[in-house]
C-alpha cells in the first residue's frame, strides 16, 4: 500500500513538471510579432471609421407606436445620429428617446422594462397611456 502511495505521488509531481515544461514551451511558440497587421477586407475601411465615430447598435424596447416605430427596431449609428433618424417619433412622444438602448446593455434593460417601479418601466407605461390617449381622439 506504501509502495502504490510512493508512486502515485511520484506521479503527480512528474505531472506537474510536465505541466509547467509544457507552459514553458507554448509561450516560446508564440512568435507572431504583436506589429503585425490584421488581414484587410473590404470592410476593413468601415469598421475604421465605425470605431473612431463611435458607432454603435440600438434597438427601441418600447411598444409599437402610430409614429411607425415598431418594437425591437434595431438603428446603427450614434446616440446622436439614432436620435437624428427618429426625431420625428421623439418630438411626438419624448419618453422614445429613452426607450433607446445599446444592444450591450438589452438584457439588463429589458428586464427593467418590465420590473415595476423602475424609470424604464415608467417611460414605457407613459408611452402606452400616451398610444391610447392619441386613439381616443
Amino acid at each position: 500500500m506504501a509502495a502504490k502511495k510512493a508512486a502515485s505521488t511520484q506521479t503527480a509531481a512528474e505531472n506537474a513538471t510536465i505541466a509547467e515544461n509544457g507552459v514553458k514551451n507554448e509561450n516560446a511558440v508564440n512568435s507572431t510579432p504583436k506589429e503585425e497587421k490584421g488581414q484587410e477586407t473590404a470592410n476593413t475601411e468601415a469598421t475604421e471609421g465605425a470605431e473612431n465615430a463611435e458607432e454603435e447598435t440600438f434597438i427601441y424596447i418600447g411598444p409599437t407606436t402610430h409614429t411607425g416605430l415598431i418594437e425591437n427596431t434595431i438603428v446603427k449609428g450614434t446616440r446622436e445620429s439614432v436620435e437624428k433618424y427618429l426625431k420625428d417619433a421623439i418630438e411626438e412622444i419624448p419618453q422614445i428617446k429613452m426607450l433607446i438602448v445599446p444592444t450591450e446593455s438589452l438584457a439588463v434593460n429589458r428586464a427593467k422594462v418590465r420590473q415595476t417601479g423602475t424609470l424604464l418601466n415608467k417611460y414605457y407605461n407613459d408611452v402606452l397611456s400616451l398610444l391610447r390617449k392619441a386613439k381616443e381622439v
